[in-house]
């Protein structure tokens, strides 16, 4: 996915190793997190676009839950989408490389159940307006984008700029201007949110942040980082503690 905004980026060069099992350990919560989901649209769905799918981590917790369905992955980044088609071979599982505008160009109107989009449609959502998802759907199919909250970013233990830079991203006005944006389409949004503690161990955490996997760490010179994980290590924590909350809005196709 292209970003509107070049300030909002994420990482400046992708290690595929360090990335999975920094995230891996947000498994459990995320197949909760879907959980969520199933009890809030009630059906299950037999098609899901799982839009800037990443790695394919939400797709893995989408498949955990929704074992029967058809689910399609979809990301630019070629190098995500690899590291995505390994950790799922051989299942019902499709995977696409491409621009999410051109998948969308290519489904036929009508033919999906649930649109997914996870921690991403703040990079797109200016470009590719919820309108533009709705027509994509069956009768009583459904849009969830799930978003990370205030409180979640601001508990990721990094360097003053980056946490504060990363936490701004999801404050206000942009919620508000989302459901705002919505209202006015004429596709009103239900908001639910799902939160839980996730411990990564210390190396995991501090080998992501030397080597900016987390957001905002590629705005910091190589040495703040390594004197600020210096730091951290001077402490002798035995793992970093954060929350996991995201925002879920819903929007069925009645």
């Amino acid at each position: 996915m292209k970003r509107g905004n070049p300030l909002e980026k994420t990482i400046d060069k992708f290690y595929a190793d360090t990335y999975h099992k920094f995230f891996s350990h947000f498994k459990t919560y995320d197949e909760r997190l879907i959980r969520v989901l199933q009890s809030l649209i009630d059906f299950m769905p037999q098609s899901i676009l799982d839009l800037a799918c990443g790695a394919g981590l939400s797709t893995l917790a989408l498949k955990a839950n929704f074992g029967n369905s058809e689910i399609v992955g979809v990301d630019i980044d070629s190098n995500m989408i690899t590291l995505a088609r390994e950790k799922m071979p051989n299942s019902q599982v499709q995977f696409h490389c491409c621009e999410i505008s051109d998948i969308l160009a290519r489904t036929p109107n009508g033919t999906v159940d649930l649109i997914f989009v996870k921690s991403a449609y703040h990079y797109f959502e200016h470009k590719i307006p919820l309108s533009y998802l709705q027509p994509l759907l069956k009768k009583n199919g459904v849009i969830v984008v799930a978003e990370r909250t205030v409180r979640s970013a601001s508990s990721y233990p990094l360097p003053k700029i980056a946490s504060s830079y990363w936490a701004s991203i999801f404050a206000e006005p942009r919620p508000s201007d989302r459901l705002d944006t919505a209202n006015l389409l004429g596709m009103p949004l239900s908001v639910s949110c799902y939160g839980e503690q996730v411990t990564i161990p210390t190396d995991i955490y501090l080998d992501a942040v030397k080597k900016n996997q987390l957001v905002g760490l590629w705005m910091l010179k190589p040495e703040t980082i390594f004197a600020w994980i210096e730091n951290r290590l001077s402490q002798e924590t035995d793992g970093f503690h954060v929350f996991e909350e995201f925002w879920l809005y819903v929007y069925h196709n009645i």
